[in-house]
């Protein structure tokens, strides 16, 4: 079949071929410039009990679960300096994979107003009072970090955890915001 000298059968194929070389290529070079360095990576991390990578459009998304008796903080800039590290530019986000119950649930229900308030004003110290006095009424074990960004939250109760990291946003220096910086695009969404 032909249209205007052209066979249109050829083009149709040659078109396909062209479109397989393309998403082929995309594939392997995602494979091995982001999949397989950050699957090495993640898997030598003595602090990750597990991670799962999703790749969502133009951002990957890192679950991943830090072992119970880890430091949450340090976990979690270690793992956050690594991906930077092998991800370059790419947008990435970390998601926190914890397992609480319902008594870890309810401290963090009684004792986020705090943090949040912390979060913004800088009442770190009522703010580690309140979150402590919370998890002690509940038999609850409290790991309170922090550092020029983040808080960092890790509630412990009978081989449950609850993992937090709340960005320091709302801080006020010279009249002007500040806003944090996080390695890689990154942010995190704790459960």
């Amino acid at each position: 079949m032909q249209w205007q000298g052209l066979k249109i059968p050829i083009i149709i194929v040659s078109l396909l071929t062209g479109l397989a070389l393309i998403f082929g290529v995309q594939w392997l070079y995602q494979k091995y410039n982001y999949q397989e360095p950050l699957t090495a990576a993640l898997s030598q991390n003595e602090a990750i009990d597990s991670f799962q990578i999703k790749n969502e459009g133009r951002q990957l998304q890192i679950h991943i679960s830090v072992h119970y008796d880890q430091n949450l903080m340090q976990a979690y800039k270690e793992i956050n300096k690594e991906l930077s590290r092998i991800l370059g530019r790419k947008s990435f986000q970390i998601i926190l994979e914890d397992n609480p119950d319902d008594v870890l649930n309810q401290v963090w229900y009684n004792a986020q107003y705090a943090v949040y308030q912390a979060a913004f004003q800088g009442s770190f110290q009522d703010m580690a009072r309140a979150v402590n006095r919370e998890a002690q009424a509940f038999g609850v074990a409290a790991q309170i970090n922090l550092d020029q960004e983040k808080i960092y939250i890790r509630l412990k109760h009978q081989g449950h955890n609850f993992d937090e990291i709340i960005p320091l946003t709302g801080r006020q220096v010279s009249g002007t915001a500040q806003l944090p910086t996080a390695g890689g695009e990154s942010s995190v969404q704790g459960n």
